[in-house]
């Protein structure tokens, strides 16, 4: 099957991850694939040279704010490659796919991955709906995304298939892989970390949890440290550095930045904290999980749905509860919280298989 994955960016995040494992899952089965990015390419970027592991092809529209015109390169493109489906993903790829469809011999699928609460963006929902007769399909990655935006769109949720993101089982790292990494974020002489993986965005809710650490250093033993480290990159690195400078001496806090493992990295947490605003899925919570550590994760939709079997996870909303009930809760999971069974029912084959049904599905579709 030739199979065309389009995408508004090549940078590392949630969904480009998911893009990257898609593909090699489709290359190792034996399809054509070929990705297509809206925006220019970065220089270096983990997600082209997994891409390019895989021998699949890459393409770019070069699409800036200067030279929006470029989107209508992708028709011509596409029918240069000629595919049998056209996969979107994210917002501005799902538009541009559908602007670019009329006539088109390919199947169109769309998937959504956020759910987007920001008012600024509520154009998108009335672009979405006007555009929506010409994808053949538009997925969800969890019930709680499908049921949002099908609320959104004025549509039955019924409508949206929901395909589950999935990933490959992290490493297991060794007790002196762990003192590695703790020394190398400053926390040689603490007792206990706790943390977080994602993109350093207002979305992600990080700067909640770091106003906390004054009421959380009230719960740490004396004469112990508990360490925080919050590993990713973003647009809000500086303003959470500065916060960061004000933590209490009993809890260093650490911001190393990107990790190409970071994945395998939280098995090195005693706690792994979600405290995200808003989310369409939450990668790196089923990423937790397989490590089976204990998981305080934000009280919405998506990943109440993802812990709903995982026995060794709480919830928290970070929104209205104080934060000295946080630090409380916080802390009990640091001292009382143990390490459980993996769940690891969120896997990257599982996923393959569901996408490569439903292209096939398209496909004999008339």
């Amino acid at each position: 099957m030739k199979i065309v994955q389009v995408i508004t960016e090549l940078r590392p995040g949630g969904a480009e991850r998911v893009l990257a494992e898609l593909c090699a899952g489709l290359r190792r089965r034996g399809h054509d694939v070929t990705v297509v990015s809206l925006r220019p390419l970065p220089r270096e970027s983990v997600i082209i040279h997994d891409l390019l592991e895989h021998n699949v092809g890459i393409e770019s529209l070069e699409l800036t704010k200067s030279a929006p015109w470029r989107l209508f390169r992708l028709k011509s493109l596409l029918r240069r490659l000629r595919p049998e489906v056209v996969h979107s993903h994210l917002l501005h790829a799902n538009l541009a796919t559908r602007l670019n469809a009329l006539g088109a011999k390919y199947k169109l699928i769309n998937t959504v991955h956020t759910m987007e609460s920001r008012k600024s963006k509520a154009w998108y929902f009335f672009l979405d709906h006007l555009t929506l007769p010409l994808c053949d399909v538009q997925t969800a990655v969890s019930e709680a995304a499908r049921d949002f935006h099908a609320a959104k769109m004025h549509v039955k949720a019924k409508s949206m298939p929901v395909i589950y993101n999935g990933i490959v089982a992290p490493k297991r790292l060794r007790q002196d892989e762990i003192a590695q990494l703790w020394n190398s974020w400053g926390f040689a002489g603490c007792s206990a970390v706790f943390g977080s993986v994602g993109r350093l965005g207002h979305e992600k809710g990080y700067d909640i949890l770091l106003k906390m650490l004054p009421e959380l250093s009230r719960h740490v033993p004396d004469g112990q440290k508990w360490g925080l480290v919050i590993i990713g990159e973003g647009a809000e690195r500086r303003s959470l550095e500065r916060l960061a400078q004000d933590a209490p001496e009993n809890i260093p806090v650490a911001l190393p930045g990107f990790r190409k493992d970071a994945s395998n990295c939280i098995g090195a947490f005693n706690l792994f904290v979600m405290p995200s605003r808003y989310e369409g899925f939450g990668l790196v919570l089923i990423e937790a999980m397989a490590h089976g550590v204990p998981v305080i994760a934000s009280e919405i939709g998506p990943l109440k749905e993802l812990l709903r079997n995982y026995p060794n996870g709480a919830f928290f909303d970070f929104k209205t509860q104080s934060p000295a009930m946080l630090a409380e809760l916080i802390a009990d999971k640091l001292v009382n919280g143990a390490v459980s069974s993996p769940d690891l029912s969120f896997t990257s084959e599982k996923m393959v298989e569901d996408y490569l049904t439903l292209y096939q599905q398209q496909i004999i579709k008339k």
